[in-house]
């Protein structure tokens, strides 16, 4: 059996679709989430990352766990991961699959990063067969901006080099659930992004072509970023987590490019303008 944690949030969601249209039998699947929803006739169970015996009830008879991080701030997301790796060990589980990210590193400038730290080593330390999977940033939430960048003419951020191999969501999911059904791929670390690292100005360009529109990039400063999110009613926290992410991109923490999505599904990742004009809100561009 095959387990998804966090399997109703999008990329949750998305594994499990890729698991069945593998062929992967409904009953070998379980999809834990706080709130199920269950939209396919595969297992839901309820548990809660902060409750370890909710999830080792729910682990029960899995032999392979995927970990999909909260968004949980980051501190008391170390706590959910020890509880999931001590809930697995309980249960029987054999193997971690987990989602990571590529600035898993003590020099990042990610806010985050403690947390990813913590997690890929205790996940290395927990006696259990492992595979990591280190993904750059989304592009989903360019996408569903984009009607309004190109509404207003402008992509701004506060960076000035960075480049980023932005991913979908929807080619994190197939990636996922290509690990999880590969027993082979034990001890590895592949990287999950898209098929080039782009500054913001080739970033704006894929926007302007998935809309029609005309977006430029604009530099802005970290305060007129923060403005802009406190514009849009961003907690506080988001919008530190948010800013330390775009340090990261300035230091170039997600601008590695790789062909392992390729290698793992045996298909391409889409491109960011791709992507965006898949995404977009209808009735848009």
């Amino acid at each position: 059996m095959i387990c998804v944690m966090a399997a109703s949030g999008e990329v949750g969601k998305g594994t499990v679709a890729e698991l069945l249209a593998k062929g992967i039998e409904p009953g070998s699947i379980v999809a834990v989430a706080r709130k199920p929803a269950p939209d396919s006739n595969v297992i839901y169970r309820t548990a809660d990352y902060r409750d370890e015996a909710s999830m080792a009830a729910a682990f029960r008879g899995v032999r392979t766990l995927i970990l999909i991080p909260t968004k949980t701030p980051p501190a008391p997301r170390c706590l959910e991961h020890a509880n999931a790796l001590s809930a697995a060990k309980a249960a029987g589980v054999e193997r971690i699959v987990f989602l990571s990210i590529q600035s898993a590193m003590p020099e990042s400038r990610f806010y985050v990063a403690p947390f990813i730290l913590f997690a890929e080593c205790a996940v290395r330390q927990s006696g259990l067969r492992w595979t990591m999977a280190r993904m750059s940033l989304y592009i989903d939430p360019i996408a569903e901006w984009a009607p309004e960048l190109a509404r207003t003419g402008r992509l701004p951020y506060p960076v000035r080099d960075a480049r980023v191999a932005y991913v979908s969501r929807q080619d994190v999911s197939r990636s996922l659930a290509a690990l999880a059904v590969n027993d082979n791929l034990s001890g590895e670390i592949p990287e999950l992004t898209g098929p080039a690292a782009l500054s913001m100005p080739e970033l704006a360009q894929a926007v302007s072509k998935a809309t029609g529109g005309s977006v430029r990039f604009q530099e802005i400063s970290e305060e007129e970023y923060r403005e802009i999110c406190r514009k849009d009613k961003l907690p506080d926290e988001m919008t530190d987590i948010l800013a330390s992410m775009y340090r990261a991109a300035e230091a170039r923490e997600f601008s590695r490019a790789t062909s392992d999505i390729l290698i793992l599904t045996g298909k391409a990742p889409e491109s960011a303008a791709d992507a965006i004009a898949r995404l977009m809100p209808r009735g848009t561009g």
